[in-house]
């Protein structure tokens, strides 16, 4: 902006032009953005862990986790990825960042070992063997009419139901070791000869997701989802055989132990008649609560839909991270509610009085049992002796599974 001022000096008028820089009225002008400038995007996956990185360049920064820098000088960046317990550790990565931009430093961390399910021994070494209860109930659906039913051994059952992370880590286990085949629509069983689909991984429901040669999750602790009978099963295997234990299914009839679950070595799915008996943990009531479950307290389902008589509760809408809610008194968690729990036997009609039953044969029956209710569901539906069937190849937005292994 030009100005002239008009100076009198000994009778001559002189014409000053004064050159102001800025404008008429802005005392605090925005200083322009820095010429030469982008955005650094940080983006390390799996988005649930907390990752170190160090950023040097033509301005240094550090941080954890995704992070996205703006204004960033223009120039040549290096990236390195910090350490995690039980993680790969990416190698470092040089971008150059160019004016107007923007540069995505990316990685994908691996776990290299999982965390192992832990294990209760059913029944508690308190109480002697063989043992006895009443499966079922009176309200006799579904063929829950009450029958006598004694199982001569122990067991050891997961204290949780499977969740996002444990089958992840040990399916990427089965997939280095050609066990499977994965894309990043579905899991396919690969033993055997067989192909049966294991996993729905591109259902919107599905927790885990295949990218880049590795499984990845952003809800390690819920309950794993959307695997079927056959991808229950095959996890059992998959944990034997990391532990050089004989599996316990032949993946071409899927078979448990030439139809004789109750001595298999390995780790194998519990029978209809272990899960009551885990479940009720010597109740006799609807649930190992009582004859009420509260949704608040008890378990994860949907609240609004309590047994007859019984106080409404809260409704997630969701699976809850495992052992969100207290364990029975035998140490399992989540035996009612949160999601169903495939069972190894097909779906069928008990004797009034046996011992160790395994089901009926594959002529009578060719779906699976599942057990438990979910997070969806009615408390009606989570009852321990409440029954449901599904095809083996059904996979579910509310169902998982617990494993089990016999005594020895």
């Amino acid at each position: 902006m030009l100005r002239s001022a008009h100076i009198t000096l000994l009778g001559a008028t002189i014409v000053v032009v004064l050159m102001i820089i800025g404008c008429e009225g802005d005392d605090n002008p925005v200083a322009p953005d820095p010429p030469g400038s982008g955005t650094i995007v940080i983006n390390p996956s799996p988005g649930f862990l907390t990752t170190p990185w160090i950023l040097v360049g033509p301005e240094n920064s550090s941080g954890n986790a995704d992070t996205t820098l703006a204004k960033m000088p223009v120039g040549e960046y290096t990236l390195t990825w910090g350490t995690l317990p039980g993680q790969t550790s990416p190698p470092s990565s040089t971008q150059a960042l160019v004016s107007d931009d923007t540069t995505t430093f990316s990685c994908l961390y691996v776990e290299t070992s999982w965390p192992k399910a832990e294990f209760a021994l059913i029944p508690p070494e308190t109480m002697s063997l063989p043992i006895s209860f009443t499966m079922g109930d009176t309200l006799g659906t579904n063929s829950e009419e009450p029958q006598y039913v004694i199982l001569t051994d122990r067991f050891h059952m997961a204290e949780t139901e499977v969740t996002n992370r444990q089958f992840m880590e040990v399916l990427q286990w089965a997939l280095d070791q050609d066990f499977v085949t994965a894309s990043t629509a579905s899991i396919q069983d690969a033993l055997d000869g067989s192909t049966s689909e294991l996993m729905d991984l591109d259902n919107e429901y599905c927790q885990i997701r295949f990218t880049d040669g590795a499984f990845h999750t952003f809800f390690p602790n819920r309950p794993v989802v959307k695997v079927s009978w056959f991808g229950a099963a095959a996890y059992c295997d998959w944990l034997s055989l990391r532990e050089d234990l004989p599996r316990a299914y032949d993946h071409g009839t899927w078979s448990c132990n030439n139809e004789n679950p109750y001595s298999a070595e390995g780790y194998r799915l519990p029978t209809e008649a272990e899960w009551e008996l885990a479940c009720r943990a010597d109740s006799t009531s609807f649930f190992n609560t009582g004859d009420c479950l509260d949704a608040g307290a008890d378990a994860n389902y949907h609240g609004d839909y309590p047994d007859a008589e019984c106080p409404t509760g809260q409704y997630l809408g969701r699976t809850s991270d495992v052992g969100t809610y207290p364990a029975n008194c035998w140490g399992l968690f989540d035996m009612h509610g949160n999601v169903w729990e495939w069972c190894n036997d097909r779906f069928g009609t008990y004797d009034i009085s046996v011992t160790n039953p395994v089901g009926v044969d594959s002529v009578s029956s060719s779906t699976r049992v599942f057990r438990g209710g979910r997070w969806g569901a009615a408390a009606f539906y989570c009852r321990s002796a409440y029954r449901a069937d599904y095809d083996p190849g059904f996979t579910f937005q509310g169902g998982g599974f617990r494993p089990v292994r016999s005594s020895y």
